[in-house]
């Protein structure tokens, strides 16, 4: 692995075209890929509080339902490398309308007649995810300076946040009027939404097509990069613990709690909605901490730290901190992994995207295995406490893989100027 190309700092990022007015145009931008982002978080986990008039609808069990979360993680796994190579050759204006066209036809769900169709839904749905994640980095890349970067990400990281938290707090709210494939409907036409704004608003960077041309050789250099793989194998462990955590929470708070599903959701929701605290934390505190490293630690210390708290404490006074704090620790590091791979020394916008497409890609397989493993779990045991808490346990990979990770923020940059000048 190349040590000298995971360390050394980014060269600066292309801005737009040098077109009068052309720069300011980059606000329009991050405005319309915001809305696709908060769209994706929408439908992401819409089902997770969904689940138990799902499995009434469909009569299923908890590991079959659980293939509505779990089935997303894997695809967008699988399809995301793919998807990048796809992005660099359509460009970002229309790999980005495809990808909302395909999370948008979660709309179809009140058609869905057997779990298989539904199914074929959230698999839709993944495949759009997968190629807005895979284009939007390059996109980001182009238009903003490198300054800008973990700011850029982090707003972005939010808008997921607040989508997410709003299918759990209006989600449950929706299905009680039109039942819980009306909600999933909702949705996926916001998504169909946001796609038409994207068309009409997006635009792609005057070179962007020559300077994304993807290259077998650009998949080896990121390929056997230490940081792209240390980071990909922390984020497997701690993604897989948090969505875990985000799928099975709403239902284990029903279940074990006797919560409604309106306050089980709306107890998850705090989740997100302190994630976007975190997600601020963690593309605002690197301007003045330039380093990566402590947030990735922080990140994966914190989530089985605080679970422990939200999965065994049914006392307001103690539940309550404990969720609010996981939420925090959840997201303060996702706007350092999408920073991190742009740091990379030598990274173009076709190796941009595949390198975050690994990284992902890693985190959505766990994220697939996790939770289903959490409701086989359940299902044989009867109950949620130890799928959860091995759930929980994988985050400490992250730990110890970004102490092992070769630290690649501006301070680093700054080191390396000194001893070659």
């Amino acid at each position: 692995m190349t040590q000298a190309a995971a360390t050394a700092p980014a060269p600066p990022a292309p801005v737009a075209s040098t077109a009068p007015g052309s720069r300011g145009y980059r606000y329009v931008i991050e405005a319309a890929i915001l809305l696709l982002q908060f769209c994706m978080g929408l439908s992401f986990l819409a089902v997770a509080p969904l689940f138990p008039p799902i499995i009434e609808a469909f009569g299923i069990d908890n590991a079959t339902v659980s293939l509505l979360v779990g089935v997303q993680s894997l695809i967008v796994a699988i399809a995301l490398v793919p998807a990048s190579i796809l992005a660099a050759r359509l460009g970002s204006k229309w790999s980005l309308v495809l990808g909302g066209v395909l999370m948008g036809l979660t709309a179809l769900a009140p058609f869905a007649e057997s779990f298989t169709v539904l199914l074929a839904t959230r698999v839709s749905f993944a495949l759009g995810a997968a190629i807005n994640l895979s284009a939007t980095p390059a996109v980001i890349m182009r238009w903003f300076a490198t300054r800008e970067l973990a700011v850029v990400n982090g707003a972005n990281v939010v808008a997921q946040s607040l989508g997410v938290m709003t299918s759990m707090l209006v989600g449950p709210r929706i299905a009680a009027t039109l039942g819980w494939d009306g909600a999933l409907c909702v949705f996926g036409v916001m998504a169909l939404g946001a796609s038409a704004l994207w068309l009409l608003l997006g635009r792609d960077v005057e070179g962007a097509l020559a300077e994304a041309a993807f290259s077998v050789r650009d998949l080896g250099v990121v390929l056997c990069d230490r940081t792209v793989v240390l980071l990909a194998t922390g984020l497997a462990g701690a993604l897989g613990a948090f969505i875990s955590l985000q799928s099975w929470l709403p239902t284990y708070y029903h279940e074990q709690w006797a919560y409604t599903l309106e306050e089980a959701g709306g107890m998850t929701a705090l989740l997100s909605f302190f994630g976007i605290l975190g997600a601020v934390l963690g593309s605002a505190l690197p301007v003045r901490l330039p380093r990566r490293r402590p947030f990735l630690i922080a990140g994966g210390l914190g989530i089985p730290l605080f679970a422990a708290g939200a999965i065994a404490m049914d006392v307001p006074l103690l539940l309550y901190p404990s969720v609010i704090m996981l939420g925090i620790a959840g997201w303060i590091f996702m706007p350092i992994v999408f920073t991190i791979p742009m740091e990379i020394r030598g990274m173009t916008g076709a190796r941009v995207g595949i390198a975050v497409a690994i990284v992902l890609g890693a985190g959505n397989l766990a994220g697939f295995v996790v939770p289903l493993m959490v409701g086989a779990l359940r299902d044989a045991s009867g109950s949620f406490v130890l799928g959860l808490a091995i759930a929980c346990a994988l985050s400490l990979v992250l730990v110890a893989c970004a102490l092992a990770m070769p630290e690649t923020g501006p301070v680093e940059g700054r080191r390396r100027e000194r001893a070659t000048g």
